[in-house]
């Protein structure tokens, strides 16, 4: 996946949101939730940004009557890890300044969320 392919603005991510909660979503559904949550967009908008993530490979849709039924391509985690890869290719050479960074926030605040980081980077072989 190349960084366009990944990348995605803030109503993108919503959406695909959605579809990874509901697999088989159609537009209509997305929308009603969206509205539900207090966030009024046009039937058109929604429709845009369900085609541009399916150019971009994030989802896939099927024909399902008059409707099409979407569900995501990418797994959440690689859609993630492909996004930090980019932040990671931006901020530098090596992951150091942003791997120190996320520690830095996850010191402060959960330090569960540290020692799961720890636990997955020992699982890896990356620690000791």
């Amino acid at each position: 996946m190349s960084g366009a392919e990944h990348s995605v603005g803030p109503l993108q991510q919503l959406v695909l949101e959605f579809v990874w909660e509901h697999p088989r979503c159609t537009v209509r559904d997305c929308l009603d939730a969206l509205a539900a949550g207090g966030r009024d967009y046009a039937y058109t908008t929604v429709q845009t940004v369900f085609d541009v993530l399916r150019r971009k490979g994030l989802v896939e849709r099927k024909l399902n009557g008059v409707a099409y039924c979407y569900k995501a391509r990418q797994p959440r985690g690689r859609v993630f890890a492909a996004a930090l890869g980019d932040v990671l290719a931006r901020f530098g050479p090596g992951p150091r300044p942003v791997a120190s960074s996320l520690v830095d926030v996850l010191e402060g605040s959960d330090k569960e969320a540290l020692q799961a980081l720890v636990d997955e980077l020992r699982k890896r072989g990356y620690v000791e």
